[in-house]
């Protein structure tokens, strides 16, 4: 990549960056896209060079976050220790509750933001390619045959990941808006609290 290349890269994501700040301070509605380019430390014309409305670049900085957050989970499952993976990735889902609260929030922000104008986030291309790319990277790492009793179990234990997973994102988003509505930091009562819903879905994964 050229130096100028690198540059232009550079300065969309520090735009990125700032608007992910200022959108969950501010709501993406309220939020002027003047300020995040000061926030950014650029002008309000580069900022339009790279993004041609405050759409184009919420919907960037959700498809980011969605990749940050959800991107190569299921690569990480190891069939030889099916627990531990699963705990593993409910893990990294902890450390952003407690690291990264933000990319949590936006989630829910820009999902409320996108129903306002009558669209669902499901619908965005780079949404779709994502979930697509996910899928064939995962079932080619697991180098399925759907032909074996073996692999019966193994697409099993895919779905009961997906659904915990899931359910335990939506459990930290809520205690995300939670706290951000009675402006409250992670205390150490909601942290058990989180460790001992994973815990609960880890024992939901082995029952089922």
């Amino acid at each position: 990549m050229k130096l100028r290349e690198k540059q232009l890269q550079l300065t969309r994501e520090m735009i990125k960056e700032a608007a992910l700040d200022t959108f969950c301070e501010k709501g993406i509605e309220g939020s002027d896209l003047v300020l995040v380019a000061a926030r950014a430390g650029t002008s309000r014309r580069t900022l339009y060079h790279h993004f041609k409305d405050k759409e184009q670049l919420a919907t960037e900085v959700y498809v980011d976050n969605l990749k940050k957050m959800f991107g190569r989970l299921l690569l990480e499952f190891d069939f030889k220790s099916p627990r531990a993976s699963i705990e593993a990735i409910l893990n990294k889902y902890l450390f952003l509750r407690e690291h990264h609260p933000d990319l949590i929030y936006y989630d829910s922000l820009f999902s409320v933001y996108f129903a306002s104008m009558g669209k669902n986030p499901a619908e965005l291309p780079a949404f779709k390619e994502l979930i697509r790319e996910e899928t064939h990277l995962s079932m080619s790492a697991f180098s399925l045959d759907l032909q074996t009793e073996e692999t019966g179990q193994k697409l099993v234990w895919i779905e009961r990941t997906r659904m915990v997973t899931h359910l335990y994102f939506i459990y930290l988003q809520k205690s995300v808006l939670i706290s951000r509505q009675n402006q409250d930091a992670t205390k150490a009562e909601e942290i058990e609290q989180n460790v001992r819903y994973k815990e609960f879905l880890l024992n939901l994964w082995e029952g089922q």
